[in-house]
């Protein structure tokens, strides 16, 4: 979406609604975040199909676009670093950990009720460009966070018998957990670093 093409709909927004200065930030915000992931989203579809790994990256986009969205994590502060850091960490759970780390199924079921502990735990983890706008918002994301790791959870163990493309969802609920954890410390870091400033 060009820059002129979101300006219009603005426009057009604008003209309709009558939209107040926060509300047109909010629908500029969200376009931007439109064509930004759905860009993102194109390329990775591309790259995985080609690779032969279509259902293992849809199941992974799939658990991504109802955890990770409530749950949070690790953000970057660029659209090069983004992608970047999407295609990495959906390189390692969908081809490079699933072969390397070849484990017992119980092995995997403990991790993934592990990981979802944390991620429960410490969902929601606000990104620094959308802070929560208060508690509502924030129970909102942490109810929805840990209903649908729960129900991703149930699926992953009783409903996906294809034991790879169930190993690649545990490893994403995995590396989820180890980044939320990860950001969960850097931020308690800097916000000590901060305090001890004043």
């Amino acid at each position: 979406m060009k820059k002129g093409f979101q300006e219009k709909i603005v426009s057009v927004l604008n003209a309709q609604l009558a939209l107040t200065h926060t509300d047109t930030l909010k629908v500029r915000y969200a376009l931007e975040l439109l064509r930004n992931e759905g860009l993102k989203t194109l390329i990775l579809l591309f790259v995985f199909s080609f690779a032969g790994f279509f259902k293992e990256f849809i199941l992974c986009m799939a658990i991504a676009c109802t955890v990770r969205v409530f749950a949070g994590g690790m953000h970057m502060k660029t659209n090069i670093g983004c992608f970047t850091l999407s295609f990495i960490f959906l390189y390692a759970e969908i081809i490079l950990l699933p072969r390397l780390a070849a484990f017992p199924d119980s092995v995997y079921q403990v991790l993934l009720l592990i990981s979802v502990l944390i991620i429960c735990g410490l969902s929601p983890l606000a990104s620094y460009k959308r802070p929560f706008q208060g508690q509502k918002r924030y129970k909102l994301c942490k109810k929805n966070a840990i209903l649908f790791s729960l129900l991703w959870c149930v699926c992953l163990l009783f409903f996906v018998p294809d034991t790879y493309l169930r190993n690649c969802g545990i490893w994403f609920f995995n590396l989820q957990a180890v980044q939320m954890v990860m950001t969960y410390f850097y931020r308690k870091v800097n916000e000590e670093r901060r305090n001890s400033n004043v």
